[in-house]
């Protein structure tokens, strides 16, 4: 058991969001304990949600060029693991016999073929586990 965790987006883009202090709070403690513990995980998936998230134009959260220089934090300070196609037919897998919408059966499909046994996201049932992979709302406890 390696103890790493796979962030989801949400988990990054709240760092960003002061809608919400105590999950910005939450958030950047929970990455920051990741990151320098060598745990954290994020996949190619999550940097293209965390643009988007964070450069929307009707929420904009970050420019552009502020959400390339995080991404390049993001990329250079945690593992990341590449979408391939046997996550893309595990994703698929995930939708047809776990009801996951796509997006998340990929994380959920990413941290099982990556032997990664937690993801950190709010968009799963917390403390559920699916086949190996168990997920945590670091928003709804203490971690």
């Amino acid at each position: 058991m390696n103890g790493r965790v796979l962030l989801d987006t949400n988990v990054l883009v709240y760092i960003y969001d002061p809608v919400d202090s105590t999950k910005q709070l939450i958030a950047i403690a929970v990455v920051d304990r990741l990151i320098h513990s060598g745990k954290a995980v994020i996949s190619t998936q999550v940097m293209g949600e965390f643009f988007m998230a964070t450069t929307r134009t009707r929420r904009s959260l970050l420019t552009p060029t502020e959400a390339l220089v995080r991404m390049r934090n993001y990329l250079a300070a945690c593992h990341v693991v590449d979408i391939t196609r046997l996550i893309s037919l595990e994703a698929i897998r995930g939708v047809e016999i776990h009801h996951f919408g796509f997006w998340d059966a990929q994380i959920w499909a990413t941290a099982r073929l990556n032997q990664i046994e937690e993801v950190y996201s709010e968009d799963f049932a917390a403390g559920a586990t699916v086949e190996g992979v168990r997920f945590t709302n670091p928003f709804a406890q203490e971690l």
